[in-house]
């Protein structure tokens, strides 16, 4: 199995935090317009679900930052300490 390079892994992580916050909007926008178009509040419940998915997709984010740090953390240690 190939290592991934600093630059694609980067990358990688960088596109799945933006997907994660453009589903997260995207979704907590769509809920909020269908209860909008059903009671006709038109637009108080869009804007609090766009205000909702993006605070779930910042928590999203956090917790997948926190998952790839532990993980870069039980790694190797690539400087030659014997102490470790």
């Amino acid at each position: 199995m190939r290592n991934k390079s600093g630059l694609s892994q980067g990358l990688s992580i960088a596109f799945r935090f933006g997907i994660e916050m453009a589903v997260a909007i995207g979704l907590g926008g769509l809920m909020g317009y269908s209860i909008d178009y059903f009671s006709g509040t038109r637009p108080w419940f869009f804007v609090a679900g766009v205000f909702l998915g993006g605070a779930a997709g910042v928590l999203n984010v956090y917790r997948a930052a926190q998952e790839i740090t532990f993980e870069d953390d039980d790694g190797p240690n690539d400087q030659g300490d014997p102490t470790s």
